[in-house]
């Protein structure tokens, strides 16, 4: 092993080991030529035939490709030693992009991500290569999280009838190895669509499609075993997703997708509904960041496209959800209003036995609505008629999974419920629960009114940890492995869920109501202060601050790289997500609005309590 400081070639200095296998070792290296790193893959002395073949087959490879997700050779070099020199990369493996979340940011940048690794198989299969190794260690990502496929060292070659292997011996990785290839069969792109599949389900659940105590019982499975849906293992998989990685891992390599190319197209499928389905579910998913994948992006001033009046509009903690192009708003006057989102035509109107309490909720063929009595009602949908209604249910929120909800109430329940009601498990809990739910890294976790954190696995209903904190908090939400608590008072806690612990406080100088937005690692918090924050995730340094001139009792929302807050004097903000840079504000009513502002593609759409619904773009 070579250690740091040692020059190769007269040109790359070794600064530090990155890897090893059985054929050679991976340094991190400075090309002092050029000033710049470097990865530098370096064959290890004395090695059988078949390893410099496999060696010089990457080699070989990687200078036929050139594709913006391979990884790029640079130089070829011998010395004292056999070695080339390729980009580095940086970014972690693709599984650390799981597992599946549902909010739009972690969610559109894993898709985007798998859309790119699809498209270069792509690409690498129409050169007649199968890569044949395939693994999150091979598919690793750029500091900005670009996926590039490495290790080529096992490539096979259509167009030439040298093997590596004979009929009988495998070489590969048992865990995301396909049938044929575990079976010495031949193999072909299919192999390698296989093997995606098991890197996408191992990262989107956080766990192998097939596991066992050694490789050959591992190798087993994957002949013999059907693979269990990934909607087992974490409900928040998209059920289309979820029917793709299934027909990826099929036995039979006729019975995959036919191309990288398909597959790669049914991601984007999957992008698009993910992207839809954001504006139906309260704070845009389960993790509640408040972050959506769409919004307005002209620099041009917002133009209003429409405007109409309700009797009574939402009031915190209610709010509004989209449906299929129809806006869905919760209001005061004992109602769910539906509009047109093309030009705020009324459509319906669904009496309901209270004030409307907390934002609706749409799921399949159905929306739950809770109201101020205590009530939770199941309308169908789109016709609005009442399925079930329960008494008594005192809800404190819901979220969304692929087969029902999460059900979090003041009586100190939690419940996962299926479609049909049906309890997959119930928690019971001494205290009542004050904020909707969160699910986040396999987690459901809930908040009762002493300010204790208690965290159940959200499959087998168990409980993982509790964290007791010291005042009740406005609504939680979770990314990245962090939590963050927000106190009435305006105290803001990054906790982080590794640790376990809370490792910044930021004071907000104002009673907090809603939660704050988060994306790309940076966090949007305001509150009857009046003005509006932008924080480091990591860290909770302040990154930049802008006055408001008002209260705020709504949320913040992140849309298309832009924050956009609304205030108790019937303002609309609007700003750039980076820097702060006010980019629009107007008076939407003379009347308060307590409720979040709802990105619907590239309009927004604002609801004061007066009954004032607008829609700019």
């Amino acid at each position: 092993m070579l250690q740091p400081g040692h020059v190769l070639g007269d040109r790359y200095e070794i600064e530090g080991t990155l890897g090893h296998g059985g054929m050679a070792y991976v340094y991190a290296a400075h090309d002092r030529h050029l000033d710049r790193s470097v990865a530098l893959k370096v064959l290890r002395p004395h090695l059988t035939e078949v390893d410099s073949e496999r060696f010089r087959r990457e080699i070989q490879a990687l200078a036929r490709l050139s594709h913006p997700g391979i990884a790029t050779i640079f130089d070829l070099g011998s010395d004292e030693f056999v070695y080339f020199a390729m980009e580095r990369i940086d970014g972690g493996a693709f599984t650390d992009l799981g597992p599946f979340e549902d909010d739009p940011p972690t969610a559109v940048r894993f898709l985007r991500a798998a859309i790119q690794v699809a498209e270069t198989l792509g690409y690498v299969h129409a050169l007649g290569m199968v890569h044949r190794d395939l693994t999150p260690r091979n598919i690793l990502l750029t500091s900005r999280g670009a996926p590039k496929l490495m290790d080529f060292g096992l490539v096979q070659l259509a167009d030439t009838t040298r093997e590596l292997t004979k009929t009988g011996s495998t070489l590969g990785t048992p865990q995301y190895m396909a049938p044929e290839q575990a079976t010495g069969g031949a193999t072909g792109a299919a192999t390698d669509l296989y093997a995606f599949g098991a890197v996408l389900y191992r990262t989107v659940t956080g766990i192998a499609a097939f596991d066992a105590e050694n490789d050959q019982a591992v190798m087993y499975r994957h002949v013999y075993d059907d693979v269990q849906p990934a909607t087992q293992h974490n409900p928040l998989v998209p059920p289309r997703l979820a029917e793709l990685l299934t027909a990826l891992l099929a036995k039979r390599p006729e019975d995959r997708p036919r191309t990288a190319y398909v597959v790669a197209e049914i991601l984007r499928g999957v992008l698009r509904d993910v992207e839809q389905a954001s504006t139906s579910k309260p704070a845009a998913g389960g993790s509640r960041v408040h972050g959506y994948a769409t919004g307005p992006v002209s620099p041009r001033p917002l133009h209003e496209r429409w405007r109409t009046r309700l009797d009574q509009g939402p009031q915190w903690p209610a709010g509004l959800a989209a449906a299929d192009g129809f806006v869905l708003a919760g209001l005061r006057s004992d109602a769910l209003a539906v509009l047109r989102a093309s030009d705020g035509g009324r459509v319906a109107r669904f009496e309901l036995s209270d004030e409307v309490d907390q934002p609706p909720l749409r799921t399949l063929e159905h929306v739950w609505v809770s109201t101020r009595d205590g009530a939770l009602a199941q309308l169908a949908w789109p016709e609005g008629r009442t399925i079930w209604r329960g008494e008594g249910i005192e809800a404190s929120g819901m979220a969304a999974l692929h087969d029902g909800i999460l059900l979090a109430t003041r009586e100190g329940h939690l419940y996962r419920w299926t479609n049909d009601r049906t309890p997959r498990w119930t928690v019971h809990h001494d205290r009542p629960w004050v904020t909707p739910p969160i699910m986040h890294a396999g987690h459901a976790m809930a908040l009762d009114d002493e300010g204790v954190l208690l965290a159940i696995d959200v499959n087998e209903g168990r409980e993982r940890f509790r964290v007791h904190l010291d005042a009740a908090p406005a609504p939680a939400l979770a990314t990245r492995g962090m939590l963050l608590l927000l106190e009435r008072s305006g105290e803001l806690h990054g906790f982080s869920l590794e640790r376990r612990d809370v490792t910044w406080s930021y004071g907000l100088e104002g009673e907090s109501y809603g939660s704050p937005a988060t994306a790309d690692g940076r966090i949007y918090a305001a509150s009857w202060a009046g003005t509006l924050v932008c924080i480091a995730l990591q860290s909770g340094d302040l990154i930049w601050s802008q006055p408001l001139g008002s209260a705020v009792t709504a949320s913040p929302i992140v849309a298309a790289g832009r924050v956009w807050v609304v205030t108790e004097s019937g303002d609309l903000a609007g700003f750039d997500a980076i820097d702060g840079t006010p980019i629009e504000r107007r008076n939407v009513p003379n009347a308060p609005i307590q409720a979040s502002v709802l990105p619907l593609g590239a309009r927004l759409i604002v609801a004061a309590t007066d009954g004032t619904i607008a829609a700019y773009e």
